[in-house]
């Protein structure tokens, strides 16, 4: 054991060495986890802050879904035609679309077989919906049935259930796991551009204080998305995500600008998707003085075609500039946004009345044979939701919110990240043996189809575990007296860093109370870098955060006490995320870029109007990906497009193939 010194505290490090080390007890991080030790790799740990936190254990929707290959029925599907639907999305890699495609059915059925109870058919045929963005755009897949149902769900606690069967699997396999222990910085060597160790905060039932080091040969980050960016979010409380100990040190980023946004709860953190828009239920918002009013019927020309928008938001939940044309379901979420955060009022949805004018024999056809099909036609949303889907009334009883009485507030809000590290096919990052799965991977570009990512968590796990357990015996790595060396030399410039930060926030006329510099971050990011982005608004933020980040500090060889150490160095994360993302936005509007994925681009704020006529898709960057870096030897941030990978064109003949593999060659084809 060696220990020596980190921001006036004791820090601790031994010399043994693991082969990976996962960081996160999400789905992804207990399936990577599981799959090295399948695959005989047993000198692992998983490590976690919490392990009953994050996104994975506890959020979802009313119908979480995971996205497959079709395999019931006659629906003609194949890896190829799901790795088009994907790549069609726009800024994808179509190697990455490919793997994510063909390993769908091998990671569905891994989790049936950790216990996961996916509906299927007394013959054993796994049924399966449709699901937002899930459509054949290509030529090449014109022969396929449309919609294909490709999506499948356990039900509202899907990714929870998942968590919870792998953790099963993981703790019945006695893998080491290190819990209440937060990451803080990663190690790398510049001189071989590799990751080799973690440096760790202990946190122990005294609120201690304490320093830790840990020596890997992989490191497999899983650790969920970024919420802590903005002020509020559907993710839960408990999630923080940890990208920015990753940006901190150089690693390439694909597609920072691109994000989902939706209609979510408030008080119970929910993505309002699915049966909560199928069943038609009340949009109102209340003014300062608790008057109502049904804001929609201002926004639309007819209740018809009011009510058809509400009803797809089931399948088209996430917020899209184009789908606002011509009335459609993009425009509740315009409606809501206006309603809160330009007029300020309080917005919510009402189950227990229908909308105004409301009537089974006026609304939809689609609408109408959904309803009838699912056997949930009824006098009211309420009723109509207690037929289609109990368990999402459920879900809000059990946390203390009763639809058939209560209100339920909402807004519009940031849910997913579809940007994030930029991988290879193997999820390894640009910084060697450093992989990331699950959300703080960049793997999904502009569109993505609902349930992608769970599948995407799950096949990243599988790839980058297969490719450890066949390189780590080639791996060289340091001596004992390299990693002494070598780490006392990171831990001291780190620790420079982090003091230099402090005293940044500190001598700043506007930054001397990091809580509150905290939430006013985020509360710049919500405004101006959410699904709404006025230009004038980010140029003003850009000068702000580079006004803090160049101010130059002397370095003091004391800690502030009235600080702790775990809120610098948050701060610290969020604030290194925060200049990426406005980078990344930055470099895209001066480029050109409009609006696209899930959000628009105004001029101003005042321009917010113009959103009610809708925006088309900007299509000119779908074939490149945004790359984002921070450089920490110069402190600047810097961005530029690449082309997309293409799909691969592969030879798929069955010697050929079964030659490759026995030899182990695949994973060292050229990548």
């Amino acid at each position: 054991m060696i220990e020596s010194q980190f921001l006036g505290k004791k820090i601790s490090y031994e010399k043994s060495v693991f082969d990976c080390l996962i960081i996160g007890t999400g789905a992804a991080g207990y399936n990577a986890a599981l799959h090295l030790y399948d695959r005989k790799i047993t000198n692992i740990a998983i490590i976690t802050e919490n392990r009953f936190a994050g996104t994975s254990r506890n959020t979802g929707s009313d119908k979480q879904t995971y996205y497959k290959i079709a395999c019931a029925g006659d629906q003609k599907d194949s890896p190829l035609a799901m790795a088009q639907t994907l790549f069609s999305g726009g800024s994808m890699d179509g190697d990455i679309a490919l793997c994510e495609a063909s390993h769908s059915l091998q990671e569905f059925f891994h989790l049936v077989s950790a216990g996961v109870d996916f509906p299927h058919n007394r013959y054993g045929e796994f049924a399966g919906y449709k699901t937002d963005n899930d459509h054949p755009t290509s030529a090449n897949v014109r022969s396929f049935q449309a919609p294909l149902q490709r999506a499948s769900s356990v039900g509202p606690y899907t990714s929870k259930i998942m968590t919870e069967n792998l953790e099963a699997a993981v703790l019945m396999r006695n893998i080491n796991m290190i819990d209440k222990t937060r990451v803080i910085k990663l190690l790398t060597d510049i001189e071989t551009n590799q990751a080799y160790g973690l440096v760790a905060l202990k946190l122990d039932k005294e609120n201690e204080e304490t320093f830790c080091v840990y020596f890997a040969k992989n490191i497999i980050f899983a650790t969920g998305g970024n919420p802590t960016i903005y002020n509020e979010t559907v993710y839960p409380l408990s999630q923080h995500g940890a990208s920015g100990i990753i940006a901190r040190e150089g690693v390439r980023f694909a597609n920072m600008t691109e994000w989902q946004y939706g209609i979510g709860s408030i008080k119970f953190r929910w993505n309002l998707s699915g049966s909560y828009q199928q069943v038609i239920p009340r949009y109102i918002s209340l003014d300062e003085n608790g008057k109502e009013n049904e804001f929609l019927r201002f926004y639309f020309s007819s209740s018809k075609s009011l009510q058809r928008s509400i009803f797809l938001k089931g399948y088209q939940w996430p917020f899209d500039p184009e789908k606002i044309i011509n009335e459609g379901s993009s425009l509740v979420d315009m409606a809501v946004y206006i309603e809160k955060h330009v007029k300020g009022k309080r917005v919510f949805l009402d189950y227990t009345r229908n909308p105004e004018h409301f009537s089974m024999d006026d609304i939809d056809n689609t609408a109408n044979e959904y309803l009838v099909k699912s056997n949930s036609i009824a006098a009211t949303p309420i009723e109509r939701l207690l037929k289609l889907n109990l368990p999402s009334y459920e879900l809000y009883k059990s946390n203390g919110i009763d639809l058939k009485k209560e209100l339920l507030e909402i807004d519009v809000l940031p849910q997913h990240h579809n940007g994030g590290v930029e991988v290879n096919l193997w999820w390894e990052s640009s910084i060697k043996h450093l992989f990331a799965i699950g959300e703080c991977a960049g793997t999904h570009g502009v569109h993505r189809p609902g349930g992608s990512a769970l599948n995407s968590g799950q096949v990243g796990g599988c790839r980058c575990a297969y490719y450890i357990a066949n390189t780590v015996k080639e791996n060289t790595f340091f001596s004992d007296n390299e990693l002494n060396n070598k780490t006392e030399t990171a831990i001291k410039y780190f620790e420079k860093d982090i003091y230099s930060f402090t005293e940044q926030i500190k001598t700043n006329e506007n930054c001397r109370n990091i809580k509150e510099l905290l939430f006013s971050l985020k509360k710049m990011n919500s405004s101006s870098i959410a699904c709404i982005r006025p230009k004038e608004e980010i140029e003003k933020n850009i000068k702000v955060l580079e006004s803090i980040s160049a101010k130059a500090v002397s370095f003091k060889e004391s800690f502030p006490c009235d600080y702790s150490v775990k809120d610098v160095l948050s701060l610290n994360e969020i604030f290194i995320l925060s200049r990426l993302f406005y980078n990344a936005v930055n470099y895209y509007l001066k480029n050109g870029g409009k609006s696209r994925g899930s959000y628009i681009i105004l001029d101003s704020i005042d321009n917010i109007k113009d959103c009610l006529k809708g925006k088309e898709t900007d299509t000119q960057f779908k074939d490149k990906v945004l790359i984002t870096a921070y450089n920490p030897e110069k402190n600047i941030v810097s961005s530029g497009f690449r082309y997309v990978r293409p799909i691969p064109e592969n030879d798929t003949w069955f010697e050929k193939v079964w030659h490759e593999y026995r030899e182990g060659k695949i994973t060292f084809l050229e990548q």
